[in-house]
């Protein structure tokens, strides 16, 4: 067999860089929906217990409430998000009816097509 040309050693080149492209940003974007879902989690535990103690959540700053919930994030907290993050992923990935977009016909509005129906 013959060695690749140039073009397809430079499009080989090209797919590879491509795919590890695409894997760290798919990295990049696994973590930040992780972090996310860490804040959001601590967030929501600091806001439950300053309403069991009987405070209101809008006596407090927002920076406040951001530095408690910093604070609380621990590893717990973290493989409960991986938890959920991972749950929602399977169900959304699952799903496999989903709605299909209809498009009109130009001359048609809204009215009749349900006066059609």
């Amino acid at each position: 067999m013959a060695t690749p040309s140039y073009r397809d050693r430079m499009k080989a080149a090209r797919a590879e860089a491509r795919a590890q492209r695409l894997a760290h940003e798919q990295a990049w974007k696994r973590r930040a929906e992780l972090m996310c879902e860490v804040r959001r989690l601590a967030l929501d535990a600091v806001k439950a217990g300053i309403r069991a103690r009987g405070d209101k959540v809008q006596h407090y700053l927002p920076v406040e409430l951001q530095a408690q919930a910093n604070a609380m994030i621990g590893p717990w907290l973290i493989a409960q998000a991986r938890a959920r993050v991972a749950e929602r992923n399977l169900r959304h990935s699952s799903n496999a009816e989903r709605p299909v977009a209809q498009a009109l016909p130009v001359n048609l509005t809204h009215a009749q097509i349900g006066d059609a129906k």
